[in-house]
């Protein structure tokens, strides 16, 4: 469907605001710089996530806010608004349990679906390197979007185009029909 190549985005409550996030590349930048990379802090389950952690992924999820473009292609990570210390004041503790559920969600929405493969048991390599090299310099995708697509958009947009250029077979339909005869 043409929904399906849509970002997703995820709503995150602050303060009793609304805000329409996604966990782009660019996000998770932010994180490892300001913070700790994604999987050091998923080394913790979501649910026991500490003050700190809820603030910072908050404050990364920001990067994706129309008003913080210019402070993200700069790399200004600490230009982003708002900042923890504003994060900090409006975030009650009562509020962390529905954050990190919020956050949690979020971020799963933002990552590639699992798949099970359970008989094929392969470990790749290849890192956010070799997705740039593959995005950028193969499909010829702009650095911009590269960054401000999120890993499953990224994953999606490979597996199309390996699809489409026959290194990958494509999915088969299945139908499902019932038979009255």
């Amino acid at each position: 469907m043409l929904k399906d190549l849509l970002p997703t985005e995820s709503i995150i409550h602050i303060a009793g605001r609304e805000y329409r996030v996604r966990y782009s590349l660019n996000a998770l930048l932010c994180l490892e710089t300001e913070f700790m990379p994604l999987e050091k802090v998923l080394e913790t389950p979501w649910y026991q996530w500490d003050h700190d952690a809820v603030l910072h992924l908050l404050h990364a999820a920001m990067c994706d806010m129309p008003w913080n473009r210019k402070a993200v292609i700069r790399r200004s990570f600490d230009r982003v608004r708002p900042d923890l210390f504003r994060l900090g004041q409006s975030i009650e503790a009562a509020d962390l349990p529905a954050l990190r559920a919020e956050i949690a969600d979020a971020l799963l929405k933002a990552m590639p679906d699992v798949q099970d493969h359970s008989d094929e048991k392969q470990e790749s390599a290849a890192d956010e390197g070799h997705m740039r090299a593959i995005c950028v310099d193969i499909m010829g995708m702009s650095e911009g979007q590269f960054w401000n697509s999120s890993y499953k958009d990224l994953h999606e947009r490979i597996d199309k185009y390996f699809e489409a250029k026959g290194l990958k077979e494509m999915p088969v339909e299945v139908r499902l029909f019932d038979k009255d005869d």
